[in-house]
């Protein structure tokens, strides 16, 4: 019987292989038909055309001799004339289709005008002059035909009707205009013969049909044949081999019964030997884990390595509650099971089946969601006598049979290793504890200051940016102790230290000293020190106002001040003790000066955040008293026309005089006065526009305004600036919005939307300093802007730079292929106004055209 089958399936798989290779030789027929249909196409078109050019030549050599005068009389005695007619009574008379044409691109005869696919063959000889002839497969007018080329080359007999217009037939100059100047050579067109496919095809395709017909009919007679020799022949053997095989399959069976016992024996003695190897792998990783975090999370991932546990989760105690810390397998649940309260309550094993009526709800849910047998919780504890337990370690089985007793006790001997580990790290972190953290306020002390300190100093040298560190000191704090009494006195220390943990953020390190003492260390300030300094300052004034807010102590507030020393370093040449020591003197200097101050170890650095301070109160008193005014400065098209012009804040003040807004303007987003400044600006800015609109001469023009991040970035922006224009009914699109690329950065998605929103409003906006900053194509491609305006440092050396000159032309090509306007700022000569014209650049703002001046000198 088995020969039986074998003998047919081998006949099969031979058929098949017939068939395949039968069906790819008719392929191969039928692909070599096709190109002998291409192979006899070609032939013809040679053929076709070597008899109209040898026909052309003699017919051109007897008009040459016969001396006729062309007029439109005898132009039909040309033979470029006379062959197109022939051609035409060729097409006429052929029964195949096929046309015949001498065609160029330069036509006398509009008859000889060559069509898109005979254009594309003259291209292609003139490229490729080594071709004499070419075939393709085209479709025209719905009509699949084989298109064979050839290109007319000009001889020398040619240059009497084509060559200069001084050499060629007077006849011929007078009666045509075009079609002179060819050399011998120079390829005048092509002869272009168009073979119809269908013809070809039919009697090509009827012998391939017949051929394939037979072959495959005689192929598929022979397999019929084969086929019921060999059913005949192979039949005979089965019933001979039948009464064998039965004996055969009953001594089989017993021997496979054998066979099984065997392997049942030999996989439970493998699956003991892979949970010792889970259990040894566990091991090794109590012994060289770092972290109880390290610990749990790679014991519970290398136990669901191991097949027989489908879900591992470990639970540890933290304060009073049993909190899921690791959970591997399943959905990785973290949520907490009544088995495991149970557990670690009764600080004892428990052993439930899926059918238990012990199990929970909730447990029986997930227990027949994942089809789970079994559920093993053990208690982690320090040791096997401990009364307590710390944590659980659960253990779910999809396992048929279940947990074995060898397999139980296992996990029961890991779950005590785990629990002595685990108290082993909780000991080591506690002796830890002690030794780096302040027992009473549970921060830092100075042993581990100290030690981040000279690791903020090499990383301070590394990276070249500054750093400080500040002494912190409470004034008169031991009176706290006398009006109440030390409790009283720790527990405001307590929340001293909270205060000071809350507002620093990840660069600052707080620390307790001694006594009332606290040190916290600013890394990464930066790389400029006044900038350095001015980023302590801050933070000791925020430290400042943190503390005045009173502490609250048995319903009584009580109010507190500090004394801050502030130092900077740069490097790792200063020693620990020497900035510490420092930091104390500024302090000291500061208690000394009337308390509640900031004092610098450096005097210059004390002098320069006074004067900023100064400068700062004025800038209030100014916001207040409205004596902010605004500039204007006139913007010109390539004409030197008028287009619009930019609004500039000044500030003259009483006592400073007229300061730079390159000194006020980042002191306002410092100190967040931008945004009543940015307010100021827009109101103004928009009445001038009111009045432009109500002159003739100005109503056209347009009103740059300069709008800060921190003002673009407010929540109402978009919805305050809609209202002022609405308000004051302003065409929108006259009000230019002027953005600097770092409004990209913080969160260019939300930067997107607002820009979006503006321009959907009306608004026109312009990305200010361009190539300064972020300068980004990605969300140049999205963004819906209208100009480019080109910073002036590019401009500043467009004469002798030629980098310079690089980038703004980069800058205005960038910008016109996207459609932006591109205008230059700082333009100051005429010699830049020229360059910046020849490089394309439109519109123009500077020194050159016009100063910024008050709106009535405008």
């Amino acid at each position: 019987m088995l020969k039986f089958h074998l003998n047919k399936k081998l006949f099969w798989v031979i058929a098949l292989l017939i068939i395949v290779a039968n069906f790819f030789l008719t392929l191969y027929v039928y692909d070599h038909t096709q190109k002998a249909i291409e192979v006899r196409a070609f032939a013809r078109g040679e053929s076709l055309k070597e008899y109209l050019l040898s026909m052309r030549y003699v017919y051109h050599q007897q008009f040459l001799k016969s001396g006729l005068d062309i007029n439109e009389t005898t132009v039909g005695f040309l033979p470029a004339h006379a062959s197109t007619r022939i051609n035409d009574k060729f097409a006429q008379l052929s029964k195949d289709g096929i046309t015949i044409r001498n065609v160029t691109d330069k036509p006398r005869n509009p008859k000889n005008t060559a069509d898109a696919f005979e254009l594309e063959a003259i291209e292609y000889f003139k490229k490729t002059k080594s071709d004499k002839a070419q075939i393709k497969k085209i479709i025209q007018n719905n009509q699949e035909i084989l298109h064979y080329t050839s290109p007319l080359i000009i001889e020398k007999y040619c240059i009497s009707c084509h060559g200069k217009k001084e050499e060629v037939l007077p006849s011929i100059l007078k009666m045509y205009d075009t079609a002179y100047d060819y050399k011998e050579g120079d390829i005048r067109g092509i002869t272009s013969i168009k073979i119809p496919v269908k013809n070809l095809e039919k009697e090509a395709l009827k012998s391939f049909f017949q051929t394939a017909f037979f072959t495959w009919s005689t192929i598929l007679l022979l397999l019929i044949v084969v086929y019921f020799a060999i059913n005949k022949l192979t039949k005979q053997e089965v019933t001979q081999k039948a009464l064998l095989q039965k004996e055969v399959e009953e001594k089989t069976a017993d021997l496979s019964e054998k066979k099984e016992k065997l392997e049942v024996a030999y996989t439970q003695q493998k699956h003991l030997f892979s949970i010792l190897r889970t259990v040894a792998d566990c091991n090794q990783i109590l012994i060289t884990a770092q972290s109880v975090e390290e610990l749990i999370h790679k014991t519970a991932l290398s136990m669901h390595d191991n097949t027989t546990f489908a879900s591992v989760k470990i639970s540890l105690v933290e304060g009073e509650k049993l909190v899921v810390k690791v959970s591997a397998g399943l959905d990785e649940d973290l949520h907490l099971f009544p088995i495991e309260e149970d557990v670690w309550k009764s600080n004892a094993h428990l052993h439930i089946k899926h059918d238990s009526n012990k199990l929970a709800l909730a447990c029986k849910e997930r227990i027949q969601k994942y089809n789970l047998n079994e559920v093993y919780g053990v208690p982690l504890k320090k040791d096997y006598h401990a009364n307590d337990s710390f944590g659980v370690l659960l253990i779910c089985t999809a396992q048929e049979d279940g947990l074995s007793k060898e397999e139980l006790d296992m996990i029961d001997e890991l779950a005590g290793d785990i629990g002595f580990a685990i108290n082993s790290f909780n000991q080591k972190e506690a002796i830890n504890q002690l030794s780096y953290y302040d027992t009473l306020t549970y921060i830092p002390n100075q042993r581990l200051f100290e030690g981040h300190l000279a690791q903020a100093l090499v990383s301070s040298d590394k990276h070249l940016n500054y750093g400080a560190l500040l002494f912190l000191d409470f004034d008169d704090f031991r009176n706290i102790n006398d009006l109440t009494d030390k409790n009283t006195g720790d527990t405001i220390l307590q929340e001293i230290a909270q205060r000071l943990s809350v507002m620093t953020h990840q660069e600052f390190f707080v620390a307790r000293h001694s006594g009332d003492k606290f040190l916290i260390l600013l890394e990464n300030l930066s790389s400029i020190e006044n900038e350095a300094a001015i980023l302590a300052k801050n933070g000791a004034q925020k430290i400042q106002e943190s503390i005045n807010v009173p502490f609250m102590v048995e319903e009584k507030a009580l109010y507190l001040t500090c004394s801050i020393g502030i130092v900077l370093f740069l490097d790792h040449k200063e020693s620990v003790n020497k900035l510490l020591n420092e930091a104390e003197y500024a302090m000291r200097t500061a208690k000394n000066e009337g308390k509640n101050t900031i004092r610098f170890y450096n005097e210059s650095l004390q002098g320069m955040t006074k004067s900023r301070l100064e400068m700062l109160q004025r800038l209030k008193e100014a916001v207040v008293e409205k004596h902010l005014m605004l500039y204007f400065q006139k913007q010109f098209d390539k004409e030197r026309n008028v287009i619009g012009a930019e609004a500039l804040l000044r500030w003259r003040c009483s006592v400073l005089g007229f300061v730079s807004p390159a000194e006020f303007i980042p002191l306002s987003e410092e100190s967040g006065l931008i945004k009543e400044i940015g307010e100021f600006v827009l109101e103004s800015a928009t009445d001038v526009l009111l009045l432009w609109s109500k002159e003739d001469a100005t109503k056209e023009w347009r009103m740059s305004v300069n709008v800060s991040p921190i003002q673009f970035r407010g929540e109402h922006f978009v919805s305050n600036i809609k209202a002022l224009v609405k308000r004051k009914n302003i065409e929108p699109s006259l009000l230019r919005i002027e953005l600097t690329e770092g409004v990209l950065v913080a969160n260019q998605q939300e930067a997107m939307q607002k820009i979006l929103e503006l321009k959907e409003f009306g608004f026109s906006i312009s990305i200010d300093d361009f190539g300064t900053g972020y300068s980004s194509l990605v969300y140049l491609k999205n963004l819906k802007i209208d100009e480019l305006k080109i910073d002036q440092s590019f401009v500043f050396g467009l004469e002798k730079n030629n980098s310079d000159a690089t980038i703004i032309k980069t800058i205005i090509m960038m910008g016109n292929a996207l459609g932006f306007e591109v205008i230059a700022e700082g333009v100051e000569s005429e010699e830049q106004f020229d360059i910046l014209s020849s490089l394309g650049c439109n519109h123009f703002q500077g020194y050159l055209l016009a100063r910024p001046c008050p709106l009535e000198e405008l």
